[in-house]
């Protein structure tokens, strides 16, 4: 572990040290982003140069971007990279869709997202895959030209090469379960509440009357005015309308369980 260590700190002091001549990395793939180009985000053959003051991408279709260091706005590495850069796809701000492929491969791929601000103020971005061994490199040297932190998600903090300054970002899933929460709970605001196991062995009987809005009583006790859709327990119940001026209007009924009854009281007026 220790010798592993010493390495990456070695890897650190290099990639330092070569920035003023240039780092150069052609091992490099264009998953999408700013650059319009038709480069298979499969394929390898790009060039990305790293200087003091300028990052450079050369893709193989004859496309390149120069990226002022200093215009440079975040730095991100792995699923956050293909998140940040996705969104900003989404957004409809780059003009070449990010590439999914790979993005739920069983091996570990690489991606580094690098967004920076445009000479005319607008965001933009680019999303690449270095690979399993030139990608602490890029890393180490993009954080050294630009100075800003490196946005990782937690299960992959472990990945980045030691002295690397990061900004850890809450892991895919547990950022999807906070979406989907919200989600709930939002549509939970709308959702009529959920009828209890007591509830749903009640019967349905929905009274009305002739004339409309008169008393209805549910053994001797009143619970409301026509029409109604009372909820009652098995067994049987007597329903009693009743309105000032008629004859009182009743009927012994036996409600089954889930079951539903529909009463109709036409009241005979008094003499």
């Amino acid at each position: 572990m220790l010798c592993v260590r010493r390495f990456l700190v070695g890897l650190l002091a290099f990639a330092l040290v070569a920035q003023g001549q240039g780092n150069t990395f052609n091992k490099v793939r264009y998953n999408g982003g700013s650059v319009d180009s038709k480069v298979d985000p499969k394929d390898w053959d790009n060039r990305l140069t790293v200087t003091s003051d300028t990052i450079t991408l050369a893709l193989k279709d004859g496309k390149k971007v120069d990226i002022p260091a200093k215009s440079v706005t975040s730095l991100s590495y792995g699923q956050e990279a293909h998140r940040r850069v996705g969104t900003m796809i989404a957004l409809a701000i780059l003009v070449a869709p990010v590439a999914l492929f790979g993005l739920f491969h069983k091996t570990r791929l690489h991606y580094i997202g690098i967004q920076y601000a445009t000479p005319e103020g607008k965001a933009a971005g680019i999303l690449l895959q270095g690979d399993k061994d030139n990608y602490r490199a890029i890393l180490v040297a993009l954080q050294g030209v630009t100075g800003v932190a490196v946005s990782v998600g937690e299960k992959e903090r472990g990945l980045i090469p030691v002295g690397i300054k990061t900004d850890v970002t809450k892991g895919e899933s547990e950022e999807k379960g906070l979406r989907d929460k919200a989600a709930d709970n939002k549509a939970g605001e709308n959702k009529p509440p959920e009828s209890t196991p007591a509830e749903r062995t009640k019967g349905t009987v929905n009274v009305s009357s002739n004339p409309a809005g008169a008393d209805v009583l549910v053994d001797g006790e009143f619970v409301g005015n026509c029409p109604a859709a009372l909820k009652l327990t098995p067994g049987k119940h007597t329903i009693t309308v009743k309105m000032l001026g008629h004859k009182d209007w009743s009927r012994d009924i036996a409600v089954q369980s889930a079951s539903e009854v529909q009463l109709t009281a036409n009241l005979e007026k008094q003499n």
